[in-house]
């Protein structure tokens, strides 16, 4: 299944890789990932990953094949039917290391479709653990021009964001601009770093 909007929107940079380790053999397409806070709603990127922040737990997301969707409606237009779907979709996943051990890191991203024109993006920091991979901290970003995510990425041992600018938004689809932001892995979370930047979205 494709959802070209989302693809067009999402431009993931690779880090610097290091050599292959135990983290590239799991099977992120079919996982299970956890999920807290709201679905909907977001204007602004919120990390998700201590209790502490006061976002309740929800059901688990179970991707299989790189899916977990329902169908939500379907027409017929113009002689040929439709199906709507909601849930959430595997998006990407990049390599890199990010605590500065020297291992490789993975950076997944899914995305949310509401069925309707609602998206919303979940990132989540693996690192290689015993027996299972151990999530750093995982965050949503916004909805679309609304802070949606343009861009993530490593770059020299930071995180890296770039989130849609709502202030230079075309309508809620797009925006012709972005916000970048640094974050850095302090032992137990994502630190944010440096000054934050602006750019054009291309």
């Amino acid at each position: 299944m494709r959802f070209s909007l989302l693809g067009a929107l999402i431009c993931i940079s690779a880090g610097v890789a290091s050599p292959q380790s135990d983290i590239r053999k799991v099977d992120f397409k079919n996982f299970t990932y956890p999920l807290r806070g709201p679905i909907l709603g977001h204007s602004a990127m919120s990390w998700l990953g201590d209790p502490k922040n006061g976002y309740s737990q929800r059901k688990p997301i179970h991707l299989v094949n790189g899916e977990e969707l329902s169908k939500d409606s379907a027409f017929v237009m113009d002689g040929k039917k439709y199906v709507q779907y909601s849930g959430f979709t595997f998006q990407s996943v990049m390599y890199a290391d990010l605590t500065g051990n020297g291992e490789e890191d993975a950076i997944v991203v899914l995305s949310y479709h509401t069925g309707g024109t609602q998206t919303t993006n979940y990132v989540y920091i693996y690192s290689p653990g015993a027996g299972e991979p151990k999530l750093l901290d995982f965050c949503y970003t916004g909805d679309r021009a609304y802070s949606g995510l343009y861009s993530v990425r490593a770059e020299n041992g930071t995180l890296v964001f770039d989130l849609l600018d709502p202030t230079k938004a075309s309508g809620d689809c797009c925006s012709s601009g972005y916000i970048e932001t640094r974050y850095r892995w302090n032992g137990t979370r994502f630190d944010r770093v440096g000054p934050v930047t602006r750019g054009a979205v291309k």
